[in-house]
């Protein structure tokens, strides 16, 4: 337990310092840029996205699952052979017709010939995008994390480097053109990182074991496929929808307080790059024990997300105008149930890594993630002419992730007895949320009255239902102050 709470520190650590860097990033971009030129972008990059998800397979999570139950280091690269041949089987004709089929969705379908270039650029870009989420597989499925996490928080450091010249001196192709060279560099870093502990044991599969890991290999990845596929299909689908009937500017709208409540996925994605290979071994050796261990830590990082993203929302005016000024106020309105739309998906990410994926719950994972997108459109489609477009789709996305998170506890109760959701954690997610809708107030002393008043009872509510105890605090300081003292240390050598 230790040990996973040890590594998650340092998971939360690299996140976070990428998630600040990706935030300025994106802050500055969003102010260089034209509300019409990021529009733009967001079009590009959601079109692009939706249809470079369809590469995935669901090769990462099954490769890591795969990799962290490895009895030896050859059957590390005869695993990542196998995902990669797969993978490319799927992406390089993906490329191609994304590619190919540019002019079309530009000029005929969105009406918009400035995204041809970009949808183009994109395309060479899946191809070595392909291999990122193999290599990462790699690394933390070997439970190398150390050096994952110093990789995220370097590389976020290098994204920065490359997108804010080229997106000042080339605009919306500078975008693009980043975006390539990144994923290059990323690619070719990961390579070195994910096989340098390897050399001499990289020996490629006979035809036997090929097939014997294939078959392994879509025991699991074929419904993690179509998880993905689903979900980023939800993720896009406001840009998506949006961008066919209403101007660049209006889209803009929407896809900042996207961009702004998506930042808080790298809470959850930071706890699944841990989760899933240490929780998948403890699920197939000691299920008990697997049990308590998820149990306390899935209390730990429920009250984590909660806090940043209750705050995050309150703060968000503030925080927004300090880089954008008011370009970006009409965003206001749209975060906080963006911010829990996130705050659900982040609880969705941790129990499919954590639960469902050990497990093979691969039809409740399935059925789930369906409901998600449904739940949204659904709503969007009831509530436009009601409550308005964006304000529909912007609150269609919260309930449809609340919706699935629903199917998905109903269906580990019932398949496993195991559940680990009671009034507690709705108490806390419905203070939670009554914090985030203070948001559009922009006055900054009702705002620091209000923080001084939320956030001691935010902290009791934590503590008062056992999720976090003294000891869990007492160890996070010492960990902390041991990492300061490491630092200094080698500042003096």
């Amino acid at each position: 337990m230790k040990e996973l709470g040890k590594w998650q520190i340092f998971s939360f650590i690299s996140r976070g310092i990428a998630m600040a860097i990706g935030l300025v990033q994106g802050f500055i971009i969003a102010a260089v840029l034209t509300k019409n030129e990021w529009g733009i972008v967001q079009i590009a990059v959601s079109i692009g996205g939706a249809l470079g998800i369809y590469q995935h397979l669901g090769l990462a999570s099954a490769s890591t699952r795969e990799i962290s139950s490895a009895k030896k280091d050859e059957d590390v690269f005869k695993i990542f052979v196998t995902s990669t041949i797969i993978r490319y089987c799927v992406t390089l004709p993906i490329g191609i017709g994304l590619f190919l089929l540019a002019g079309f969705l530009s000029e005929d379908l969105y009406k918009n010939p400035e995204i041809k270039l970009p949808l183009q650029i994109y395309a060479i870009t899946l191809i070595f995008q392909g291999v990122q989420s193999i290599l990462n597989s790699v690394v933390s499925g070997t439970k190398r994390f150390k050096h994952l996490f110093i990789y995220q928080a370097v590389i976020s450091l290098v994204s920065l480097l490359l997108y804010l010249p080229l997106v000042y001196f080339f605009r919306i192709n500078g975008y693009f053109y980043a975006f390539l060279l990144f994923n290059v560099i990323a690619s070719i870093s990961l390579s070195f990182i994910a096989f340098r502990p390897l050399k001499g044991k990289l020996i490629f599969p006979r035809k036997s074991e090929l097939l014997a890991l294939v078959k392994e290999i879509f025991s699991i990845s074929l419904a993690i496929y179509l998880m993905k596929i689903i979900y980023t299909n939800w993720e896009k689908l406001g840009t998506n929808v949006l961008g066919l009937f209403l101007e660049p500017e209006i889209v803009a709208t929407y896809a900042f307080a996207l961009l702004y409540a998506k930042k808080l996925t790298s809470i959850s994605d930071s706890v699944t790059d841990v989760n899933l290979p240490v929780l998948s071994e403890k699920y197939v050796n000691n299920f008990d024990e697997y049990r308590s261990i998820f149990e306390k830590n899935f209390n730990k990082i429920f009250s984590l997300i909660l806090f940043i993203a209750a705050f995050a929302s309150y703060w968000a005016p503030i925080i927004i105008r300090l880089f954008l000024k008011t370009k970006y106020d009409d965003s206001f309105p749209l975060i906080p149930p963006m911010i829990f739309a996130f705050v659900f998906y982040s609880f969705l990410n941790i129990i499919n890594s954590s639960v469902l994926i050990p497990a093979k719950m691969t039809k409740s994972m399935i059925t789930s993630y369906i409901s998600m997108i449904l739940g949204t459109g659904i709503f969007f489609i009831l509530f436009r002419g009601i409550i308005g477009v964006l304000p529909a789709m912007a609150w269609g996305m919260a309930f449809g992730a609340f919706i699935c998170i629903l199917i998905m506890l109903r269906d580990i109760g019932k398949h496993l007895s195991f559940i680990f959701i009671n009034v507690d954690h709705a108490a806390l997610l419905l203070a939670s949320f009554s914090v985030a809708l203070l948001c559009p107030i922009e006055n900054i002393w009702i705002k620091l009255i209000g923080f001084i008043f939320f956030v001691p009872l935010l902290i009791w509510g934590f503590f008062e239902s056992s999720f976090i105890s003294k000891n869990d605090w007492n160890y996070l300081l010492r960990k902390i102050g041991k990492g300061s003292n490491n630092i200094e240390k080698r500042t003096e050598d």
